[in-house]
């Protein structure tokens, strides 16, 4: 009998493999996470985004289209994986300087000034 630890690994294997057998190569074949979800009876795509990140860490090189057609999809050309490399780099950049500039911002809440006492 397997442990509850290995059947959450293989229910996690088995959910990759339906998600990879979802995606299909190419822009114009993206598929919304939504729909790769309720294809599978979810209620949301978190779990389909989860095994996205982890099929993604295994190799297989799946974009996701935040311009139409929306959706995953598995890159089919070097042009589409050097552009959206560039779009994942300036997002990054634009949630770093968000973070400075949140963390300047928030400074008197995180660092209050120690009250002077007056005499």
């Amino acid at each position: 009998m397997a442990s509850p630890k290995g059947r959450e690994v293989m229910e996690a294997d088995t959910l990759k493999l339906q998600v990879r057998e979802l995606l299909r190569f190419g822009k114009d074949n993206a598929r919304k996470g939504l729909d790769m979800a309720e294809s599978l009876e979810f209620k949301d795509d978190r779990t389909i985004r989860i095994a996205i990140r982890e099929l993604i860490a295994d190799g297989v090189p799946i974009i996701s289209s935040v311009h139409p057609p929306y959706g995953y999809y598995i890159a089919d050309s070097p042009e589409d994986i050097t552009a959206h490399l560039g779009e994942l780099r300036h997002r990054a950049l634009e949630v770093l300087h968000r973070y400075k500039d949140l963390k300047i911002a928030a400074r008197s809440i995180l660092q209050p000034t120690q009250l002077k006492m007056e005499v």
